[in-house]
């Protein structure tokens, strides 16, 4: 088995554990409606059976409900002696050692005991995940724990709800280490820039100017090849064949009118040229000046039209190609912006150091991340000036063996165009039209090949309740409460659910409106590791959380509960409410799902729902629905909503924009990369077949036709790698 697999189906198995009184069956959900849970509770409320006490060593907990709310109170007068009505926060109750909340009370004002009460707490808390979640974003998650709690008194749950102001810290430095690798000036991307709509005109300006020159040139590139078909099966006049002025001063012109039109390719070049990089525009560029000069000496000497054929049909074909690159990267620019410029994005997604994460955020910053020059570009850097070099010293090679100084320029031209392969201007801008307009179709958009590679870096997608289970897919199946009024237990239920902010919070606000009832002001909100949240309202302590959550608080529960995914509310320690909560799975979110295991990405529950972990997406969505379930430390932070960098913009609700975002961008960059390393590797085969013909004086071969079809051949496979780019 993978070691990768293997570590899933341990984290598996440990969480499995962890909440094994919540999901003790495998078997089919059962429907719950009132009456059956009227019927099962009935008999009255008796205390648990003594076998369902015990919870896993990683997760015991000895102190009962009633210690902890003093316990939580020292801190909030400690901490927060101005606030009358707010959230307070304190390091998790529920957390693994039955000690851990008292070395904490001291942490802020004796650091020594802190650092000792930290080593004790760390080796048992220790968790597999997968390469992403190592021990380094554990040691920044703590760290940042202790931040806030000593420092920010707004507080609503283990982390600050202030925007991402504190969090977004804690991912951007991590971000920001694993960038200094990037070949990306970060100084242009926080430049100013203009707004969506202006970006989005220029791209639409130049896409036309490139589509109209692209078609322009490919008339007479057209017109050319034809003329070689002719030529190869010599169904031209003979008046037109015996007069090489005649034959070769049309070809002249019409290259000359082809490298007139693509002036912008050779002008990118130049400039690029100056800045110390080599283009395939600049051995384009190269290529028709050879072509050129070759097909003029053709005309007006006549001891080179007896040598062999000019070649002006490879020389525009090789502009066409590159004009057609241009327009192909145009056009998923314009896709992206059109999505872009649509309106404000509800959702960004950005990096974090858990993954890729979808949050509400701002796009600034998201037109220069789209307008950087994709990473590949590198290669063609390095690697072109050593081709343009073996290109120039194989053709002088090849003249000074046939011993025909008027054939220079023809060997240049074949050994140039073989270098210079046609797919280079392809490579990246084929694959980022495709993938642009697959995403627009989802409402989404990349930005361009620096968010791609952002986004595929971590290879993980953070997915929280929402996105597993959307709207519509979490319902009630009834109520049963215990000594009190059912609009109380709704108002407590829904409140907790709010101050949560858990998937569950739309569930109970909609139950709360139907009832007419309203939210009550909760104090100390506590999220603890079994699965449940705590709090004080109206100087009661109220839990609200799952079974082994409650058995962990110490309140007595019924027997033989057939409840796989209840909730449960308790008062002063005593069970008043349970909710039979049903989770159904949504299509869309089972396509995502199955199609990021397929695509290798690690899908991470930031999820703040205890009912949702890895066995419930097992039994749900089947056995490739495989995740990670960090410690609820971690899933609390990376759940965070709003901030960061936005590589990727999403104006859809749901999994599936989401999912295409994080595969597309995967595509995007292999489909690049793979497209480069074939394309080198095609063009080091073709130059060096290209040495062999020309230096043994083979002309007779290369014929305008036959040069034409084996620089095509060569392309080919190049480019039906990029076709497919976006079939994931």
């Amino acid at each position: 088995m993978d070691p990768k697999d293997l570590e899933f189906e341990e984290t598996l198995a440990d969480s499995e554990l962890l909440l094994k009184n919540t999901a003790r069956s495998m078997d089919e959900d059962a429907e719950f409606s009132l009456e059956s849970i009227l019927a099962e509770y009935g008999s009255g409320t008796p205390a648990p059976e003594e076998a369902e006490a015990p919870e896993p060593q990683p997760v015991k907990k000895a102190p009962a409900a009633e210690a902890a709310p003093p316990q939580k109170k020292a801190e909030a007068a400690e901490r927060h002696a101005d606030s009358a009505v707010r959230s307070a926060v304190i390091p998790f109750p529920g957390m693994k050692a039955a000690e851990a909340p008292a070395p904490e009370d001291p942490a802020p004002e004796d650091p020594a005991p802190q650092d000792g009460g930290e080593a004790q707490d760390d080796a048992p808390k220790a968790m597999s995940l997968q390469d992403i979640l190592a021990q380094t974003v554990q040691e920044a998650l703590a760290e940042r724990e202790d931040t806030i709690i000593e420092e920010e008194p707004p507080r609503r749950g283990l982390f600050s709800r202030r925007k991402m102001r504190d969090t977004e810290q804690l991912y951007d430095d991590a971000e920001e280490e694993e960038e200094e690798e990037d070949a990306f000036d970060e100084a242009e991307l926080d430049l100013p820039e203009p707004p969506l709509q202006e970006t989005l005109a220029e791209y639409r300006a130049q896409l036309s100017g490139a589509v109209k020159a692209r078609r322009g040139a490919g008339i007479f590139t057209l017109a050319l090849c034809v003329m070689a078909l002719l030529e190869h099966f010599s169904i031209l006049p003979a008046a037109y064949v015996e007069d090489p002025m005649i034959r070769a001063l049309p070809l002249l012109a019409a290259e000359a009118i082809v490298c007139a039109i693509g002036w912008r390719i050779f002008a990118r070049a130049i400039r690029s040229l100056r800045q110390g990089k080599t283009t395939s525009g600049f051995l384009t560029m190269l290529l028709c000046l050879v072509t050129l000069t070759d097909t003029a000496l053709y005309a007006f000497l006549p001891a080179r039209a007896a040598l062999s054929l000019p070649l002006p049909a490879v020389g525009a074909l090789s502009v066409y190609c590159a004009l057609l690159g241009e327009s192909m990267r145009l056009h998923g620019m314009y896709d992206t912006f059109r999505i872009a410029a649509i309106g404000n994005a509800p959702y960004i997604v950005t990096v974090t150091a858990g993954g890729a994460a979808k949050r509400v955020g701002q796009v600034d910053g998201f037109s220069n991340s789209a307008r950087a020059n994709d990473p590949y570009a590198r290669w063609q850097n390095v690697l072109l000036p050593v081709f343009l070099t073996a290109a120039v010293v194989f053709g002088v090679l090849s003249t000074l063996e046939a011993k025909q100084n008027l054939l220079l320029a023809w060997n240049l031209s074949v050994l140039l165009a073989s270098a210079n392969l046609l797919a280079f201007p392809m490579v990246c801008a084929l694959p980022l039209k495709r993938i642009a307009a697959r995403l627009a179709k989802s409402g989404s958009a990349v930005a361009g090949f620096f968010g791609a590679d952002a986004i595929r870096r971590s290879n993980c997608v953070l997915l929280t309740d929402g996105d597993i289970f959307p709207p519509g897919t979490v319902t009630l199946g009834g109520l049963k409460t215990f000594g009190e009024e059912s609009g109380k237990v709704i108002s407590y239920a829904a409140t907790m659910a709010h101050a949560s902010e858990s998937g569950l919070s739309r569930l109970f606000n909609n139950l709360l409106a139907s009832d007419g009832g309203f939210r009550e002001t909760v104090e100390d909100v506590d999220f603890y590791e079994e699965g449940g949240v705590g709090g004080r309202i109206h100087g009661e302590t109220v839990l609200f959380g799952t079974a082994s959550f409650m058995r962990k608080r110490g309140v007595n529960l019924p027997r033989n509960l057939g409840l796989k995914t209840g909730m449960y509310l308790s008062v002063d320690g005593t069970l008043v409410a349970v909710f039979a909560v049903k989770y159904m799975p949504a299509e869309n979110v089972d396509w995502a799902l199955h199609a990021l295991h397929h695509s290798r990405i690690t899908p991470v529950l930031a999820v703040r729902d205890g009912n949702i972990t890895p066995a419930l997406l097992k039994r749900k969505f089947g056995t490739d629905a495989r995740a990670v379930y960090p410690k609820l430390g971690t899933r609390l932070a990376l759940s965070e909503r709003g901030g960061g960098r936005p590589y990727a913009l999403l104006m859809r609700e749901g999994l599936m924009p989401y999912a295409e975002v994080v595969l597309g961008s995967k595509r995007l960059c292999l489909s690049a990369r793979r497209g480069t390393v074939l394309a080198f590797l095609a063009a080091t085969a073709s130059t060096l077949l290209a040495f062999y013909l020309t230096f043994v004086g083979a002309y007779s071969v290369l014929t305008p036709l036959s040069l034409l079809v084996y620089l095509l051949l060569w392309s080919l496979s190049v480019l039906v790698d990029g076709m497919l780019s976006d079939r994931y």
